[in-house]
């Protein structure tokens, strides 16, 4: 499904890109047509903005952290009394609540996920 939404909006981006080209007149622009293109280039740049986050959450995705390291911090957690749930590797609502409030008591980043200060935190990394 996320290859099929890149496909396509890699797609609009283009015709996107063609279009502010093909409609790009080099006569000496009326005041109602450099509206229109500040419209444009206003879209064109949150067309790009998008991708880039798109980019970027895909980039999280690989920074995700594994059901092993899931169980480990529930255990963590569970050990402290901060989490009551299953220790079955799901990033739950319950885990990802546990997580808050020990990042919270931590003066952590509240995040809610484990990132790097975190997983030290919770021992799950070195030092």
């Amino acid at each position: 499904m996320r290859s099929i939404f890149a496909v396509l909006l890699s797609s609009l981006a283009v015709l996107c890109a063609l279009f502010v080209l093909i409609s790009e007149d080099r006569s000496t622009p009326s005041s109602s047509e450099l509206i229109q293109r500040e419209k444009t280039s206003d879209a064109g740049d949150r067309l790009v903005q998008a991708i880039m986050l798109q980019r970027q959450r895909r980039s999280d995705y690989s920074k995700a952290p594994n059901s092993d390291q899931i169980i480990k911090a529930q255990l963590v957690l569970k050990n402290d009394g901060i989490y009551s749930g299953p220790v079955d590797g799901k990033m739950s609502q319950g885990t990802r609540e546990a997580i808050r409030s020990f990042q919270q008591s931590h003066e952590l980043n509240v995040t809610g996920a484990i990132d790097d200060d975190t997983a030290r935190e919770l021992g799950l990394q070195q030092q």
